[in-house]
């Protein structure tokens, strides 16, 4: 399926609106792609949501895919990244190790699921995956130190290479040196080892001592020890042989340290080798991520979502009880759904009239949005829903300017229509709301009427075309059986404006906008002078139309009248000299007449 760039709103209110459902901790561009790239295969659209509706389903499993399981898997992709331009360190490798020992328990409860689709495009795939990971697992089980990690520290596992082996012997030597200066220490100041006198170790200071504030009289006076600081800890101090053994510890610790790099290096460019493998795994689980956030969504919405029906067949699009996805989750929100219904042999077109307000452009935006998630493989907010497989979903929504192009809100319409009208098939669905709005009323109208007409007569599209011009109204009965009008009721009690947000046939009887403007506060002698104004300009609107009406009728008794004289000239000359020169005498008598709708047609003889 193809978009235009102005559907780019709709696509981003719904990757915000299901991104909060993501339970791994993913970059989430999968969920983007889905929405900006659909599906046309029927059986693959079929297979994403016989998995969704599983999970809507299968309360249970759906829980504990989202909350046990994959909530707890690192960013497979982005370590793999690292792994490949050897950036990768001994954490890393241990945080897909600890992913990959997560794989088990995720196929069980797939199996769980005892589902054919879920198997074979998710289950199978990860078990693969995780069969061809075992050797990797079992590198980092030989290689890491899983000692250290319970602290806190990943390290190489010295029992791996000799060398290490031996200078761990001796910093274990160091540290038991140290350990038994802090024996001394505590019988010499008559301390309790462990509790009232420690020993620490930080990369500033080295091995040293550090008592509470309590015991700090203790080490006045005394010789033995050099303190280097009170904190509100306590205070710190050493003596000759921690400093000695500080020195030799740091000597060994980067002895050690350079030779475990080493060892990191090999190990890293060992598992770089399992970067294929991790970027598969990595979009097998991106994908299942998507189906559990659209199942997630699904279920937790106010009201039930329905599987669409997705079919080859282009003449029928209808959508029950139709509601936005994004609007209906938000807080205090009553969400009244509509109905969209298309039928290729009565109504392609739907002509929107009503209120601002009232609820058009979220109709249209409902339709565009249960479209887009019946193609991305998405169960969707309506009672039913029967989707034609469409080619393309264009959008003309929205009033925006490009300044950093150059181009006007109008001039940004254009282009949109432009592509629209070059990308519409039998087979797309396109949304048009207010167009015409940056020019005259008349040519604003003359363009939204021609753009109608190509998109209902020559695209064939199916289209909601959301307009304020009233005349657009008039297409139906010049199109029977194409364009039908709708519009979003509203109606004016006690002077109030009240918007029913429920979508009907037929035109709008009447335009609502002095009682928007009341509802925005707008001053009242604003209001009384623009109700004056309008009425004004709709009479004289009135006495022109009549005038022309009258100007036109005497001209063509006018021109009937010269006609007939002309017939009895022509009957009663037999020079064809004598019959032009008495019907141009006829002509040059018929032109001082005082009446423009004649002069403007004689005129158009002469040219």
């Amino acid at each position: 399926m193809k978009d235009n760039g102005c559907i780019y709103e709709i696509l981003v209110l719904l990757k915000d609106c299901y991104m909060q459902y993501y339970s791994m901790n993913y970059d989430k561009c999968l969920l983007a792609q889905w929405l900006r790239q659909p599906l046309r295969d029927i059986n693959l659209i079929n297979e994403r949501l016989d998995v969704v509706e599983l999970l809507v389903d299968n309360s249970q499993l759906r829980l504990q895919l989202h909350d046990d399981h994959l909530r707890r898997i690192p960013d497979l992709r982005a370590l793999a990244r690292r792994l490949t331009r050897k950036k990768a360190n001994l954490h890393d490798c241990y945080r897909i190790y600890q992913a990959i020992n997560r794989l088990p328990p995720l196929l069980q409860c797939l199996a769980e699921a005892n589902n054919a689709t879920v198997h074979s495009s998710i289950a199978e795939p990860i078990s693969e995956l995780n069969d061809d990971l075992i050797k990797f697992q079992q590198m980092i089980e030989s290689t890491v130190d899983m000692e250290a990690v319970d602290k806190g520290e990943f390290l190489v596992n010295p029992a791996f290479d000799e060398q290490l082996q031996t200078l761990r012997g001796e910093l274990d030597q160091l540290q038991a040196s140290a350990e038994k200066e802090l024996s001394k220490a505590a019988r010499d100041l008559g301390l309790d080892a462990g509790k009232t006198i420690k020993l620490e170790s930080n990369p500033q200071n080295g091995y040293c001592l550090r008592v509470t504030m309590k015991e700090e009289q203790s080490l006045r006076g005394n010789k033995k020890y050099t303190i280097i600081d009170a904190v509100k800890g306590g205070v710190r101090f050493k003596t000759n042989t921690l400093a000695n053994l500080t020195d030799d510890y740091v000597t060994t610790k980067a002895t050690y340290e350079k030779e475990q790099d080493k060892v990191v290096a090999e190990i890293v460019g060992i598992a770089s080798g399992y970067s294929e493998c991790l970027f598969c795994l990595s979009h097998v689980l991106s994908r299942l991520d998507v189906l559990v956030s659209f199942a997630v969504a699904a279920a937790t919405a106010p009201h039930p979502y329905c599987r669409p029906v997705v079919t080859e067949d282009i003449d029928n699009f209808v959508l029950k009880d139709v509601r936005h996805p994004c609007l209906e989750v938000q807080e205090g929100v009553s969400f009244i759904p509509n109905d969209v219904v298309f039928k290729r042999d009565s109504c392609l077109m739907h002509v929107v009239t009503g209120a601002n307000m009232g609820g058009k452009s979220t109709w249209m935006r409902s339709c565009g949005a249960a479209a887009l998630l019946a193609h991305a493989g998405c169960l969707v907010p309506a009672a039913s829903a029967t989707v034609p497989r469409l080619k393309a979903l264009c959008a003309r929504v929205g009033a925006a300017d490009r300044e950093q192009r150059g181009q006007s809100t109008f001039m940004l319409e254009m282009i949109e229509s432009a592509t629209i009208l070059r990308t519409a098939t039998p087979d797309s669905l396109v949304l048009i709301d207010e167009l015409g709005r940056g020019t005259s009323t008349y040519e604003g109208c003359g363009i939204a009427w021609a753009i109608a007409e190509e998109l209902a007569t020559k695209c064939k599209c199916f289209c909601l075309f959301a307009t304020h011009y009233h005349e657009l109204t008039r297409l139906p009965s010049l199109h029977p059986g194409v364009i039908v009008n709708s519009h979003a009721e509203a109606s004016v009690v006690d002077q109030q404006l009240l918007l029913l947000h429920k979508i009907a046939p037929g035109p709008a009887t009447h335009s609502l906008g002095l009682h928007v403007a009341k509802l925005a506060d707008l001053p009242e002698s604003i209001i009384e002078y623009a109700e004056a104004k309008q009425a004004q300009l709709e009479t004289n609107l009135f006495e022109t139309d009549n005038s022309n009406d009258q100007e036109s009728s005497a001209g063509q008794e006018l021109i009937l009248e010269f006609l007939r004289k002309c017939k009895n000239i022509e009957a009663s000359h037999t020079s064809d000299e004598e019959l032009f020169k008495e019907i141009k005498v006829l002509k040059k008598n018929l032109l001082q007449q005082d009446n423009k709708y004649l002069q403007s047609l004689m005129i158009g003889c002469d040219k």
